[in-house]
C-alpha cells in the first residue's frame, strides 16, 4: 500500500485531498499545528491518522509528501522531506494529477467560486456524469469536498491564492481548465498581491489557458468592465450570465428574482428573451442565486435535461459557512459566514437586509490578512452600510512577513470602517467574553447576528447562543460601550 503525509492536513482542501486519497487506495497520515472542528471531527470520522505539532520522527518514509500553502520552508517536517529526497508536492499537483480530467471545469474569482463549485458539481452528478471533484469548502451535499471518479468531466473551486511557499503560481493555473466559469475580478490577498495589476495579471493568465474550442462562462454587473477586457482577448466561446437588466445579448443567461424570503429564493431564467424555467432554492441571498445561475447556464449548454437542473436547484444544500443559519433562539438568528473580505462583507449584508428587512443586524467582521493591510482601506467604502452595528473582535494572531506592509490592528480597522460607513455604529470590543455579553444584552427577537470572517471566531458563536438562551426576556436599553 502507498502512503501520503500531509504536512498542515487541518486546511479544508488539504483534509479533502487526504480523504479523497484515502479512498483511492492509500495509507494517509498528516500533521499539524493544531486540530479544531470542524476538520477535526471529519478527519476522525474518516480514520485519518494524524497527530499535532511537527515531528519527522512521525512521518516514516511515505512515497509522497503534500505540503499547505501556509507551512513555512523552515517546517521540521518539510526539511526533513527535503533531506530524505522524498516526493514532495503541493495539494494543488495532486488535484491536478488525480481530479482533472478531459472536461475541466475551473471555477474562479473574488468570490463565489465554492458555491458554484459545489453546485456544479452536484447538478452534474444528479445528470449521470459521474463527475470528479474540489470544492474549497465543506459542500452539504457531498462527504467529502474531493473526489477522483471515472466520468470525463471534472469541477475544481480555482482558488488564486499561491501554490505553496515554493511555488508563487495561482492554484488555479495547475488544473488545465477547458471551461472556466469566471465571477469576479476584484483585488484581493494583498499580502501576496501587493499591486492590483499583479492580481489581474494572474487572471489573465487563467482566461489565456481556456483553448479555442473551450467555453467562459463569465458575469456581467454594472461594473464588470475588466472582465469584459479580458475575455474580449480569448479565442473560447464567451457566455455571460447575470442580473436581467445587465444582459444585453440575446444568447446570454439571465435572471430576474420573484420572491427573497426567510425560507429562500425564487427566480426565472431567460435566455434570448424566452422564460428557460422557474427555479427554486433554500439558499439566502440574492448573490447566491447569481452564483447559481452560473451552474445552470453550463448545464443547458451542455444540454442537460432542464427537470434535472430545475431539480437540482432546488435540492441543493450549499455550503457550510455562507450565509448559514447556525441557531435561532428568542428569535434572534446566529448567522456563520465566510466573508473575510469587505466585498464578500457587503455581498453577505445585503442579502440579509433583503431576506429580513425589518431586522437589525449586528455583524461581528474578522479580515483575512490582505485585508489587514493599510492599502486595503479604500476597500471598505460602503461596505457596511447595511448593518447597524459592526463589531471588530481581536483579530487572530497571523505570521508577518517583514516584506510586506503594515497591517492595521483592531482599534485602527474600526476607525478606517467608521469613516468609510457613515451612520454605522462600529466597536472594538478586545475581550471575548464583553463582546458576547454584549450581543445577549442587547439582541431582540427578529434581530440578525452575524460572523463574519475565515477564523473560527474563538467558540463566540456558541457562547453568543448560550447567553441568548438563559439570558432574561426582558432586554436592557441599547448602549454601546467603547466608541
Amino acid at each position: 500500500m502507498k502512503h501520503v503525509h500531509f504536512v498542515g492536513i487541518c486546511g479544508v482542501g488539504m483534509a479533502a485531498a487526504a480523504v479523497m486519497m484515502q479512498k483511492m487506495g492509500w495509507k494517509v497520515t498528516g500533521s499539524d499545528k493544531g486540530f479544531f472542528p470542524p476538520i477535526s471531527g471529519f478527519l476522525k470520522e474518516n480514520k485519518i491518522d494524524f497527530y499535532p505539532g511537527w515531528h519527522p520522527e512521525k512521518i516514516g518514509n511515505p512515497d509522497e509528501i503534500i505540503v499547505g500553502n501556509f507551512i513555512s520552508l523552515n517546517n521540521p517536517e518539510y526539511v526533513f522531506a527535503q533531506k530524505n529526497d522524498f516526493l514532495i508536492k503541493s495539494y494543488p499537483e495532486l488535484i491536478g494529477k488525480y481530479v482533472v480530467k478531459k472536461n475541466s471545469v475551473v471555477v474562479a474569482g473574488t468570490f463565489g467560486k465554492t458555491t458554484i463549485a459545489a453546485f456544479t458539481a452536484h447538478l452534474f452528478r444528479q445528470a449521470g456524469l459521474n463527475p470528479s471533484w474540489f470544492i474549497g469548502g465543506l459542500a452539504n451535499d457531498f462527504s467529502c469536498g474531493a473526489a477522483d471518479n471515472k466520468g470525463d468531466w471534472s469541477v475544481a473551486e480555482g482558488d488564486e491564492y499561491t501554490t505553496a511557499r515554493w511555488d508563487p503560481r495561482s492554484k488555479f493555473l495547475l488544473y488545465k481548465p477547458t471551461h472556466l466559469i469566471l465571477t469576479s475580478v476584484l483585488w484581493d490577498h494583498l499580502d501576496v498581491f501587493p499591486k492590483e495589476r499583479d492580481y489581474n495579471q494572474t487572471f489573465e493568465k487563467l482566461i489565456g489557458m481556456i483553448p479555442s474550442q473551450g467555453l467562459i462562462i463569465a458575469a456581467k454587473r454594472k461594473n464588470t468592465q475588466k472582465i469584459d477586457g479580458m475575455i474580449s482577448r480569448s479565442k473560447a466561446k464567451t457566455i455571460r450570465y447575470g442580473k436581467r437588466e445587465f444582459i444585453d445579448s440575446p444568447d446570454d443567461y439571465a435572471y430576474e428574482i420573484v420572491s427573497l424570503n426567510e425560507h429562500g429564493s425564487e427566480f426565472t431564467v431567460y435566455r434570448q428573451n424566452k422564460i428557460l424555467g422557474k427555479f427554486k432554492t433554500n439558499l439566502l441571498g440574492e448573490h447566491l442565486v447569481e452564483n447559481l445561475l452560473a451552474g445552470i447556464a453550463l448545464s443547458y449548454d451542455q444540454g442537460i435535461d432542464p427537470e434535472i437542473t430545475q431539480r437540482a436547484t432546488e435540492n441543493f444544500q450549499g455550503v457550510k459557512r455562507r450565509l448559514e443559519i447556525r441557531k435561532e433562539t428568542k428569535g434572534i438568528r446566529i448567522i456563520d459566514d465566510l466573508a473575510h473580505s469587505p466585498s464578500k462583507a457587503r455581498a453577505s449584508l445585503t442579502a440579509l437586509k433583503a431576506h429580513f428587512p425589518k431586522a437589525r443586524i449586528f455583524a461581528i467582521f474578522e479580515p483575512n490578512v490582505g485585508n489587514r493591510m493599510i492599502g486595503s482601506q479604500d476597500l471598505y467604502l460602503d461596505a457596511f452600510l447595511t448593518a447597524n452595528t459592526v463589531i471588530i473582535p481581536r483579530l487572530s494572531q497571523t505570521k508577518t512577513n517583514e516584506e510586506q506592509e503594515r497591517r492595521m490592528d483592531g482599534k485602527e480597522l474600526k476607525k478606517i470602517i467608521g469613516q468609510k460607513n457613515k451612520g454605522v455604529n462600529v466597536l472594538y470590543l478586545e475581550n471575548d467574553e464583553e463582546l458576547t455579553k454584549f450581543l445577549a444584552d442587547n439582541a431582540v427577537k427578529g434581530d440578525i447576528v452575524v460572523f463574519l470572517g475565515s477564523h473560527g471566531f474563538r467558540g463566540m458563536i456558541e457562547k453568543t447562543t448560550e447567553k441568548l438562551q438563559v439570558q432574561q426576556s426582558e432586554k436592557r436599553s441599547f448602549i454601546f460601550p467603547h466608541q
